[in-house]
């Protein structure tokens, strides 16, 4: 492509390009709400092996995400710059998702151990060759500052879509009550999983096709990296380095950091809480992901709507602020009840408590993908700016750049909560929810307390973020875009 044309790419291509965002939703949900419960709970490996294997995973992980970014910001080849790694790594995936929920062929806890390391490895590494150079034609995809908006906005929509169908579906249809497995127990039915494993290899095969033939047909428009000789290592790297000094990269970056060892920690645990805390059944919360994917759609339309014309930064802090500020309020009403002769918070199976969290999960879900849609779009805008610095676009580097610490932290608070939930006493998979108050207590006060001090830290760094709209536009302007 030529560096002085703009993509002519249609909106139907934006949306059905963003269909791979509905694998990263699949991928999330899987490791974010059922891994650790599955291999815990329903296969009794203990809690710290578990959360050994998942971080350990995170670590290849955070290795190969700049490696192929980089590899792919470089490579030529007939199907360009993204494409090879796109289709090569879609089966390996939709396999390795399949064989992470067939039930094992021993319990014994290194066996355990050892097929959730490398399947989650496999896995992890899969993903970070179909998603990152799927990520970084974003950028060429469209240079329309606002239009950027809306792209992540449709790959928003699918991230969550894809989270909250497999969501639903294993809720509604996988964990019924049965005589062996009633009431919030239900959650534990291993039969349950198995069909998870066939469902979700198959929504990640057709989603991931979807994507990466959306965009075939641009290949031969897409940016093609100059010939060069005498390429050096030591040039490689200085151009790499020079490439991640922008500073308003750096500081989504550093933010970004603090926010992955917040994921770390809450990796898994969502389910414990629906379990022994609030004392759901899977149907009881069947409808919440529904209303998550609904409440996803607005916040990406009101973050489209209300982003036209103003700065990106105000609109990402005070959705991202918002979020933060109301996450945990009904958590910390329920824990200071028992303190305090007038009830602050409804009890467990009332219809008051079912209204109160899925209004509030409603109204967070909303703020946050508000946030999300537009700070990603801010990490798109340094694509240009950086390239009017140094000359080259190197898109998979600034979307996969971040992966290499990020992931560290977040395998760092995966580590961390694996041996929390072991002190708090969640090795027993045979104690009754009466048994586990205590524990599920303090645990949701362990989050209560580390969440909002993570977050806050996080959006610090994101309010020295320096790029403009007019600085946008005239470094777009003097790229001849």
């Amino acid at each position: 492509m030529s560096e002085n044309k703009d993509l002519q790419v249609s909106n139907s291509t934006l949306f059905l390009h963003s269909a791979g965002s509905g694998v990263v939703g699949i991928k999330n949900v899987i490791f974010g709400t059922w891994v650790l419960l599955y291999y815990n709970q329903v296969l009794g490996l203990e809690p710290y092996l578990a959360s050994i294997a998942l971080g350990i995973s995170l670590i290849f992980d955070a290795i190969s995400d700049p490696l192929v970014g980089a590899w792919s910001d470089r490579l030529k080849s007939k199907l360009g710059r993204r494409h090879p790694f796109i289709y090569a790594s879609i089966i390996p995936l939709a396999f390795c998702i399949w064989l992470l929920f067939i039930p094992p062929s021993s319990y014994d806890q290194i066996y355990l151990f050892f097929k959730l390391l490398i399947l989650t490895i496999c896995i992890r590494l899969a993903i970070t060759f179909f998603e990152t150079p799927r990520a970084a034609l974003g950028p060429e995809l469209t240079k329309d500052y606002d239009r950027r908006n809306t792209l992540n906005a449709m790959g928003l929509f699918f991230g969550y879509g894809g989270a909250i169908l497999v969501g639903y579906v294993m809720l509604e249809y996988f964990l019924p009550e049965t005589s062996e497995f009633m009431g919030s127990r239900a959650y534990l039915n291993p039969a349950g999983y198995e069909k998870l494993a066939y469902f979700a290899g198959l929504a990640t095969l057709v989603l991931g096709f979807i994507a990466a033939s959306s965009t075939h047909k641009h290949i031969k428009d897409l940016h093609v990296v100059p010939s060069r000789t005498n390429i050096r290592m030591k040039e490689i790297f200085n151009e790499l380095i020079e490439t991640l000094s922008n500073k308003s990269w750096l500081m989504i970056f550093f933010g970004g950091c603090l926010y992955a060892l917040f994921l770390g920690l809450n990796t898994g645990i969502g389910n414990y809480i629906s379990i022994y805390f609030w004392e759901w059944t899977p149907s009881d919360i069947s409808i919440f992901p529904i209303a998550g994917g609904v409440s996803a759609i607005v916040g990406a339309v009101i973050a489209i709507i209300i982003s036209q014309g103003r700065e990106k930064k105000n609109i990402a802090l005070f959705a991202l602020t918002a979020t933060v500020l109301i996450s945990y309020i009904p958590f910390a009403l329920r824990l200071v009840d028992p303190y305090f002769s007038v009830q602050t918070f409804p009890d467990n199976g009332s219809n008051a408590l079912w209204w109160i969290m899925i209004s509030h999960q409603c109204v967070t879900d909303i703020l946050s993908v508000m946030g999300w849609v537009i700070l990603i779009s801010m990490v798109f805008d340094v694509v240009e700016d950086s390239q009017k610095k140094t000359g080259r676009r190197e898109e998979g580097l600034f979307l996969a750049g971040p992966g290499l610490f990020q992931k560290v932290f977040s395998g760092f608070g995966v580590f961390i909560i694996g041996f929390v939930l072991q002190f708090l006493g969640f090795s027993n998979t045979e104690a009754t929810i009466q048994e586990m108050k205590e524990p599920v207590n303090n645990l949701v006060l362990f989050i209560c307390i580390i969440g909002p001090i993570l977050n806050i830290g996080g959006l610090t760094f994101i309010y020295f973020y320096s790029i403009t709209r007019d600085e946008y536009e005239s470094a777009v302007k003097d790229l001849g875009y």
